[in-house]
């Protein structure tokens, strides 16, 4: 029907959720890694930097400059870098996690780790972490939105630590010119 109306189905994207019962012990981080909150201000261009790096390859990924990005982020309600993650190798950068609390859960907004260090359990160590942090505000649920047709492998990493889709929803779009001849 919608491709009879002009329409292309572009992307899939799923809501996952864990849900989490009593405190979570995030265990170590892989070795060689550092996770630790962010201090701000300090840090906020260090976790764009990463944030920015680990998608620059993500269908539809758009540059944007540091300044808007720290005033959109600050501008957000949810706003709670207490909630944010920094992953470090030898003092340098390698992922970062932000997230907030709404509506009683915890929200993972971004994860990104940078190509050199995936695969080697950074993502999921960030998730961990940050599961066990959402806990401590009460949170019971963690979700985030993901890109099904990713190419890092994110969609494998939020199962592997348990996580689940819970709604799918499609991205379709019409070229100009309206409807087919």
């Amino acid at each position: 029907m919608l491709q009879g109306r002009g329409l292309r189905l572009v992307r899939h994207f799923w809501h996952m959720q864990i849900d989490l019962a009593g405190p979570v012990e995030p265990g170590p981080p892989p070795a060689g890694i550092t996770i630790s909150g962010i201090e701000l201000p300090g840090d906020l261009p260090v976790i764009h930097a990463v944030l920015d790096e680990a998608f620059a390859d993500h269908w539809g990924h758009q540059p944007e400059p540091f300044d808007q990005w720290a005033g959109e982020q600050m501008g957000s309600p949810g706003y709670d870098p207490a909630l944010w993650l920094l992953a470090t190798a030898a003092g340098q950068p390698v992922g970062a996690l932000t997230g907030h609390v709404g509506d009683g859960r915890g929200w993972v907004d971004y994860l990104g780790v940078l190509a050199p260090w995936r695969g080697r359990g950074v993502g999921a160590a960030l998730l961990r972490r940050s599961f066990a942090t959402f806990t401590g505000r009460g949170a019971r649920q963690v979700i985030l939105n993901v890109d099904a047709e990713n190419t890092t492998g994110a969609t494998a990493l939020y199962e592997r630590v348990g996580m689940r889709v819970i709604n799918r929803w499609d991205l379709w779009e019409r070229l100009l010119g309206g409807l087919p001849a």
